[in-house]
């Protein structure tokens, strides 16, 4: 008989290193949000931006439509991705 918990086993693997993946870029993404408080910093320019939220949560959806994947949830975990980056942001420039 099939037993479902060794045929999920290697998909769990799977889901693992795509998770690792994830984490990486989302560091790296941070990595670049460092540079940009150091742009903002200076230029005494808001952490919210509006504008340019809006921008990056329609990319996330185009790009979600596009993979025909769920729309509302990439939107929701990009919105949240943005308010924890600005959450960051705000503490760094709040810091120096």
């Amino acid at each position: 008989m099939n037993d479902p918990q060794e045929n999920l086993a290697p998909l769990r693997l799977e889901i693992d290193k795509l998770d690792e993946a994830l984490v990486k870029l989302i560091a790296q993404r941070f990595a670049i949000v460092d540079r940009v408080i150091e742009i903002k910093r200076s230029g005494n320019v808001p952490a919210a931006i509006h504008e340019r939220i809006e921008q990056v949560v329609q990319n996330a959806v185009q790009q979600a439509k596009a993979r025909n994947i769920p729309e509302m949830t990439v939107e929701k975990l990009w919105r949240l991705l943005i308010a924890e980056t600005i959450a960051y942001e705000e503490a760094e420039l709040a810091a120096k």
